[in-house]
């Protein structure tokens, strides 16, 4: 088993595709396929599924994914202690992230990073389907980390470093009947009109799993991909909402209102896979995200 059959794994592994794996490595895909076919031969083992359309991980190629990551990341380590801090890091690294996400500056974060690392390619990914999809992903090893926000700091398969909690509340436009009110109880909310994030969001999930505990039911009429536009579709009539403290709510024309009882509040973490060591290049990563995260209750 050879280093470069082990990047070429890895790379096929991640992007799922004999040609990007390819131009990924700087290879010629019959190499990289040559170099599969080798590799399986030696394990005795299938790694990949191939069809004409599409190229998934068999259990044998999932078992081997954190051990080759793992060896590739010992030998870096082995080099840098050999050659000296002058070599620097290289790789990749494939980081999740919610739309509209404040709490981190993530621009800050990425460039603080870049400067050290130079060599580490940084991909910034958000997911169609929420935190939700972000999670799945990290379970299939598409990521290496992710800003997930969840309810629970107990899921399977996912180490979970909680940075912020948030206290979701009504928001209602200035003009809303209930925009005078010091407290609403949720219960008084089942006529209401709501805006909210798509099934698979951290925000969503929260507020349907509330409203389902009490045995209530709420109608959504407006969904959105980023919880930062929220208050200028709340401000617009739409609807009214249940979100954090948000930034963009200062230039908008709406109020917020305490729950009585409170909403159940839910927390922005960082996720990656449990099954897999941090490789050298995410450990410095994740070494840089608190100084680049905020400290108020504001997303």
């Amino acid at each position: 088993m050879e280093q470069r059959q082990l990047e070429f794994f890895v790379a096929v592994a991640e992007e799922l595709s004999f040609t990007r794996a390819a131009q990924r490595t700087h290879a010629v895909q019959s190499t990289v396929s040559a170099s599969i076919r080798a590799l399986e031969r030696d394990l005795g083992a299938a790694l990949f599924d191939r069809s004409s359309t599409r190229v998934a991980l068999t259990e044998a190629g999932r078992a081997l994914l954190p051990e080759a990551k793992n060896a590739l990341d010992q030998l870096e380590t082995a080099r840098a202690a050999v050659g000296g801090v002058s070599l620097g890091l290289r790789g990749n690294l494939r980081v999740g992230t919610l739309s509209g996400l404040t709490a981190v500056d993530l621009p800050g974060l990425a460039g603080d990073f870049r400067k050290r690392h130079s060599g580490v390619r940084l991909t910034m990914t958000v997911a169609a389907e929420g935190s939700s999809g972000l999670l799945d992903k990290l379970r299939d090893h598409r990521l290496d980390v992710a800003f997930v926000g969840v309810d629970t700091l107990g899921i399977d398969g996912i180490d979970l470093t909680p940075l912020a909690t948030f206290h979701p509340r009504l928001l209602v436009s200035e003009f809303h009947h209930l925009a005078g009110s010091t407290s609403v109880d949720p219960a008084s909310l089942q006529d209401e009109e709501f805006v909210d994030l798509p099934a698979g969001y951290c925000n969503r999930v929260r507020s349907d799993n509330d409203f389902r505990r009490a045995g209530l039911t709420r109608t959504i009429v407006v969904e959105v991909t980023d919880l930062t536009t929220v208050p200028r579709f709340v401000e617009a009539g739409l609807g009214i909402a249940l979100v954090p403290p948000l930034r963009a709510e200062a230039t908008a024309r709406v109020v917020p209102v305490d729950l009585d009882p409170p909403a159940t509040p839910w927390t922005l973490a960082l996720a990656r896979p449990a099954t897999i060591p941090p490789s050298r290049a995410l450990r410095e990563f994740l070494d840089l995200v608190p100084a680049h995260t905020s400290t108020t209750s504001e997303y």
